[in-house]
């Protein structure tokens, strides 16, 4: 395993997170915080960390590891207290986990508020969504929805996040590009909100790789989709889109230790505050390396993925 090119003490991590939700105004709970660094302090010094945060007042101040090595991190959330043993989203996390002969990781997310957010796993690739979701450890709620993925032209998978909190999970599709207004109106379509306007899409456009990709939160109760996000990933800071003054707060205040930074721009579509901007920023351990590692295609990029059909 490659060491990482920065690593940031417990200590020292505490205080940003502090700090940072500070100056977002965002809730902080240290003694959560605390409890949550010392369950994770090899994949804290093992991993690429980020910060996240939205552009809406009071929203939380996340912070998540991407692991370099194949780590149940479930397991360290139950032997932490962190989750109950009998979470009831295990089994769905441990399937996922289990495809394609090993080649999926685990990682995790967290708020300055609450804790763990999330447990995230990464495929190990793009793979066809029927493969990932269709499947009897996958919530009926959920998997109803694979004709409108088809639909909207949601084929193929990356990553998925499971929201332990609200009983949710966020699907990575990579879509075949470019994007543009009819195309985002068939995928916004999934949350019932009106499209972006066309200024709208250009703006993402400039800023988003060929092939893209997006997310779709879903409810694993419900099978609602809440919203959708796309995304443009490591975005240089001299072309930054419109917005709004919270991130760009986040963006100057939050540290990054990186010797290239990182910054990544969402734009969410969803009822009521669903519709949003939202950012993630590079703290430490090669953020750049471990999107790279991942396969994530980069602002600008005209990379084409060869999993999507031509």
């Amino acid at each position: 395993m490659a060491t990482p090119t920065t690593y940031v003490t417990q200590l020292q991590f505490l205080e940003d997170i502090r700090a940072t939700s500070a100056a977002l105004r965002a809730p902080f709970d240290e003694e959560v915080t605390r409890t949550c660094l010392a369950a994770y302090a090899d994949d804290f010094r093992d991993s690429a960390v980020v910060w996240k945060t939205t552009g809406r007042p009071g929203d939380d101040l996340s912070y998540r590891f991407y692991t370099r090595t194949r780590t149940d991190t479930l397991a360290t959330a139950i032997d932490a207290g962190l989750l109950p043993r009998d979470t009831p989203l295990a089994p769905l996390i441990e399937f996922w986990s289990g495809l394609y002969d090993g080649a999926a990781e685990q990682s995790c997310d967290f708020t300055a508020r609450t804790g763990l957010d999330k447990t995230w796993v990464w495929l190990g690739g793009t793979r066809p969504a029927a493969e990932v979701l269709d499947a009897a450890p996958v919530p009926d709620a959920l998997r109803r929805n694979l004709p409108a993925f088809a639909q909207a032209g949601l084929a193929h998978i990356r990553f998925l996040a499971v929201d332990h909190r609200h009983h949710s999970v966020n699907i990575y599709f990579r879509v075949q590009g470019p994007v543009t207004p009819a195309r985002c109106a068939e995928i916004v379509s999934l949350v019932a909100v009106a499209p972006p306007l066309p200024e709208d899409v250009a703006e993402m456009r400039t800023l988003m790789p060929q092939d893209y990709g997006i997310s779709v939160t879903v409810s694993l109760e419900t099978g609602r989709v809440a919203r959708v996000c796309f995304y443009a990933l490591n975005v240089p800071d001299d072309r930054l889109p419109r917005i709004p003054e919270r991130i760009a707060t986040f963006l100057t205040t939050a540290p990054s230790y990186d010797a290239e930074g990182c910054t990544v721009i969402g734009w969410s579509f969803g009822p009521g505050d669903g519709t949003y901007i939202k950012a993630e920023r590079g703290c430490y351990g090669d953020v750049v390396s471990a999107f790279e590692r991942w396969g994530c295609h980069f602002s600008g990029s005209r990379q084409l993925d060869p999993a999507l059909p031509v």
